[in-house]
């Protein structure tokens, strides 16, 4: 079986000593540069002012996130406190809207891995503006085939640090059932995303965890692993918001 990891962890543990098999090349893993404005739901999640994980705004006071950027050792969460949203900025550091972090829902069943979202409650609504915007919540899964865009702060190269603007790249779909045969993981609630190339250095890595994915101007996942190194062709695992669609609403 192969190794699944949680995107953000090594970050957190070792700093900057993040991994990748991508070349540097200034971008997420084959990714883009972000166009200021162009992803407005796009925020970085801060912890003791440092970018642990990226998440999504679904309102002016709401963003989420996968819940292991938020819990210590899966199993509780940091203090609220300890938080801040940066929205409204392309850059990881600088511009935007600062936000403090009020309270933290983590998904009640969030365990080994499995249903890895939590809602971010903000202290004060954001300002809602050009470059900043929730994004709407998919009721139904892409299917496979679908291109897919994800954003994120992540790491851009092998053992190099994360990247101070937003980068966007793109993975495809596939169903459940060629997720399960290259990842044996069997779970209604994960959207798996593939290169569309074996020779390609794309997808998520440290720090890119709630990762929003977009797909037709809805959001349709949330970043949540990657398998054997950050960069290889096998699929990045995503949590399914439809599947997730109940619990998100009715926590918001």
């Amino acid at each position: 079986m192969r190794p699944v990891h949680n995107v953000c962890l090594l970050f957190l543990l070792l700093g900057a000593a993040v991994s990748s098999v991508a070349a540097q090349k200034g971008r997420l893993l084959d990714g883009q540069a972000a166009a200021v404005g162009s992803h407005p739901y796009s925020v970085s999640l801060q912890r003791n002012g440092a970018h642990v994980c990226g998440a999504a705004l679904i309102s002016n006071k709401v963003c989420l996130t996968a819940a292991h950027c938020v819990t210590i050792g899966g199993i509780e969460s940091y203090p609220a406190r300890s938080f801040l949203v940066r929205a409204g900025s392309i850059q990881r550091v600088a511009g935007g809207q600062l936000a403090q972090v009020a309270r933290i829902i983590v998904h009640k069943d969030y365990a080994n891995g499995l249903n890895d979202l939590a809602l971010v409650v903000l202290e004060q609504a954001l300002t809602l503006n050009a470059n900043t915007q929730p994004i709407a919540l998919a009721s139904e899964a892409p299917p496979a085939g679908a291109e897919i865009t994800y954003t994120g702060w992540g790491a851009i190269r092998n053992q190099g640090a994360l990247s101070q603007r937003l980068l966007v790249g793109s993975r495809q779909a596939i169903s459940a059932a060629d997720c399960q045969k290259q990842l044996y993981i069997d779970d209604e609630g994960l959207l798996c995303l593939t290169s569309a190339s074996e020779t390609a250095s794309d997808g998520i890595c440290q720090g890119d965890a709630g990762a929003p994915a977009v797909y037709k101007d809805e959001l349709v996942a949330i970043g949540g692993f990657y398998a054997d190194v950050c960069g290889s062709s096998l699929p990045n695992g995503f949590m399914n918001v439809a599947h997730y669609l109940d619990w998100i609403k009715a926590n918001m």
